[in-house]
């Protein structure tokens, strides 16, 4: 079985409408679909997480029923596939932000009425002495920062926060204003600082699982991410929205409410006062950076309204054609309880969580809070801080275990398991491939997928550092054992490494191994011997991160740095093309030796003509 190689796509209107983790590309997914399940086939997502597979499958006519733990996902999921009525959900956001911005909209006017767009803050700390600290009134010793009264190291960051300045109101920073100013950043202090009655905020106020790899500190709370302005308005919102009687139109608004949320809060960074970049929850972590935004919530929502409406009319245009059946829970429980005990699947689509990549219901809480349901976080089976790291490994694999016992037996006969995955780290690896090796699921089909978009960094990187997701389809078979043959991973790895005459970047030979171990059916106890698998055929340079084939394995054979100006030459036929569509096009192309990263396929472009990110036409038509 194969499938052929995805190039993602950018998102439809309906799946930008909020900002949730690691969304599948549409696209890749439906072609998924359409190659793997047949006519009218029945869909399980236990992991539904953003409801792609739910609407994709849903769009093709399949009957598909989605699980998740995570309140946000299954709002977003239900949104997705059951929308509200455009003009009803119209009517109501505008009741409910006329109604707060009646109320409350003063909060966000300078003395003279204009409005404030953002203010930025300052933190000020609380040393363990008790002293209350401006950066500006500590002092530096090497990367330390010590308290002006005794001398320890303070922390200039959310746990230690006890009070901030303002410094900066619209781009106005007030180092630099006149004194006519400094009335306006008291003004604004005093504003930011107003507090809605804690019969309300206390609603959407919760304490977070203390995890500390990611930031999140023993008695941490939702009000601790927002000033008291912010929090104080976006409760409001919730207590407008919690009062339409239409549950689909008022989920729609508890999503948008959502979805506005996080970029309203101090875990946005002040950066280059706003001249560079937009303003992004980026760092993955409860991180509030020494200099963070407060912005206008008012303008958030707006903003993130107009986007709601443009995916509504779109979800309107097109309608799904099958079924979905949403479940708010633990799907491993669910699935073995006796409403699904008889569901049989044509495809069960599995995006679990990658070990401990991200602890996607722990960061959800943000978000959940304004939902008012905050889950058991043990419900999610990723790794994570918030207890002991083996004991959660641990947990980690039996989990996955179970899941592949059941669903194992929510499958038909011809039935197939997809899976989305990736980690750097071979524990995970190593957890998944147990899981599906111990209850006889034999990979049929594997290829990875590039991103629909490459961020900046990623495309200057020397380390080319971007991550995509390795895909791969299983079936049952009971008679299926795990091979102990590792001569298919050398060949694999020595192909690709001759294909780039014999060097290799350490991220693209993890790939070729990782990929060339799924589709092999390398049996998973081997997994740790993959420093001796690779170095047995190549030497690693640590400073440059890279593999040399040793002398022993240097063969004759196509080159990329022939193949990959051939195949953009004859792309060039049809005219200029954007050098990231010609690294999809040539990168599918040429799979079979190891996906290239960007800045690999850049450097075999010496010979082309490029400017303004597009490649116009080879320098030297005559060598091709």
């Amino acid at each position: 079985m194969k499938i052929d190689f995805i190039s993602a796509e950018t998102h439809t209107p309906e799946y930008l409408m909020h900002k949730y983790w690691a969304r599948k590309p549409h696209n890749v997914i439906s072609k998924c679909l359409e190659s793997l399940v047949p006519k009218h086939g029945i869909i399980i997502d236990p992991f539904c997480g953003s409801g792609v597979t739910l609407r994709e499958g849903a769009l093709l006519g399949h009957d598909c029923y989605g699980f998740d733990v995570n309140p946000t996902a299954f709002l977003i999921s239900s949104i997705l596939t059951n929308p509200p009525k455009i003009d009803s959900f119209i009517s109501a956001y505008q009741k409910v932000y006329d109604a707060v911005y009646e109320q409350f909209g003063r909060l966000y006017k300078k003395i003279n009425g204009e409005e404030v767009r953002y203010v930025s803050h300052r933190i000020v700390a609380k040393c363990s002495c008790g002293k209350e600290c401006k950066l500006s009134d500590c002092t530096r010793v090497g990367k330390k920062t010590l308290c002006p009264s005794c001398g320890k190291t303070i922390h200039f960051n959310l746990e230690s926060l006890c009070d901030t300045e303002v410094f900066n109101i619209n781009g106005q920073i007030q180092d630099s204003c006149c004194n006519k100013y400094r009335e306006e950043f008291s003004h604004q202090k005093e504003l930011s600082s107003f507090k809605i009655d804690d019969t309300i905020s206390e609603k959407y106020n919760f304490t977070f699982p203390e995890n500390r790899r990611i930031l999140a500190f023993n008695g941490i709370k939702t009000s601790d991410f927002f000033t008291n302005r912010n929090f104080a308005i976006l409760c409001a919102f919730a207590e407008e929205i919690y009062r339409i009687e239409d549950s689909q139109t008022r989920n729609s608004l508890l999503l948008l409410l959502t979805a506005s949320a996080a970029q309203c809060s101090r875990l946005i960074a002040h950066r280059n006062n706003l001249t560079t970049g937009g303003p992004a929850w980026s760092v993955p972590g409860f991180w509030v950076p020494l200099e963070h935004l407060e912005t206008n919530p008012f303008v958030h929502i707006q903003a993130r309204f107009k986007k709601f409406v443009k995916a509504l009319n779109y979800l309107v245009e097109n309608p799904i054609k099958g079924t979905v059946s949403l479940n708010n829970g633990d799907s491993l429980s669910l699935l073995e309880a006796n409403e699904y005990k008889d569901l049989k699947a044509d495809l069960i689509f599995l995006d679990p969580p990658y070990g401990d990549s991200v602890p996607y219901t722990e960061f959800s809480n943000i978000w959940n809070s304004f939902l008012r349901i905050i889950p058991n976080s043990d419900e999610d089976i990723s790794v994570s801080d918030r207890m002991d790291k083996k004991a959660s490994w641990n947990q980690y694999r039996e989990k996955l275990n179970d899941f592949m016992r059941v669903f194992s037996q929510h499958l038909k006969p011809k039935g197939k398991l997809l899976i989305t995955f990736n980690n750097n780290d071979m524990r995970a690896w190593e957890s998944l491939l147990f899981s599906l090796q111990n209850n006889h699921f034999k990979c049929d089909a594997v290829f990875y997928q590039i991103p629909a978009v490459i961020s900046s960094k990623a495309m200057m990187s020397p380390d080319s550092s971007y991550i995509s997701d390795i895909y791969s389809v299983y079936s049952l078979d009971t008679d299926y054992k795990a091979n102990n043959n590792l001569t298919e991973i050398t060949t694999d790895l020595v192909k690709a490494m001759n294909a780039r005459d014999g060097e290799i970047s350490k991220i693209c030979a993890d790939r070729v191994f990782i990929i060339s171990w799924i589709k092999n059916n390398i049996n998973c106890d081997l997994l740790k011997e993959k420093d001796n698998i690779i170095n047995s055929v190549a030497t690693y340079d640590k400073d440059e991160k890279k593999y040399r084939i040793r002398p022993d394995f240097i063969r004759k054979g196509p080159r990329l740095s022939t193949m990959v100006p051939k195949e953009v030459h004859k792309i060039l036929e049809q005219g200029p093309v954007p050098v990231i569509a010609a690294y999809k096009t040539v990168s599918a192309k040429l799979s079979d030796y190891g996906t290239m990263e960007l800045t690999e396929f850049n450097s075999y472009l010496e010979g082309f003509a490029i400017h303004d990110g597009k490649i116009f036409g080879a320098a030297y038509p005559t060598l091709f």
